[in-house]
């Protein structure tokens, strides 16, 4: 049976990195007038660009969000969200990546107002996906 649906249908891939320094894994919380989910606590994240390699794109999005520099370690989870706006609908795939912290200061952009470096423990302390939650929690190395 299909559905039909009169909206357009964007797709994209978004990756994510769990950010680990000192046993500590980093979370940014979104800005408050941010359209989509403002005020939630998030991993470093962003759209992959077209022709981009998927590694590639999360260490450009760390540095763009945070300043800090990071090597890819491994990747650790997919999945999937759609998000429904008045003329379309975004259907998401988010890879989400292990990456360690090499070096920078952390500076945030305009998308984002906090960050805390917290440990698994600290998590529930947080505003939190059900899927970043898991993606940290299922990190061996924090």
């Amino acid at each position: 049976m299909s559905v039909k649906i009169d909206k357009q249908i964007i797709q994209k891939i978004v990756v994510a990195g769990v950010v680990i320094k000192d046993n500590k894994v980093l979370i940014i919380q979104r800005s408050e007038n941010e359209e989509s989910y403002p005020n939630l606590w998030e991993l470093p994240s962003g759209k992959r660009e077209p022709l981009e390699s998927s590694e590639s794109a999360i260490i450009r999005e760390v540095k763009e969000e945070t300043n800090l520099d990071v090597k890819v370690v491994r990747p650790l989870s997919v999945f999937e969200f759609s998000n429904e706006k008045p003329n379309e609908i975004r259907d998401t795939t988010q890879i989400n990546f292990l990456v360690e912290y090499i070096d920078g200061e952390e500076k945030l952009s305009t998308e984002h107002q906090n960050l805390a470096w917290i440990t698994k423990d600290e998590l529930k302390n947080y505003n939190v996906s059900k899927e970043v939650q898991k993606a940290i929690t299922e990190v061996s190395e924090i």
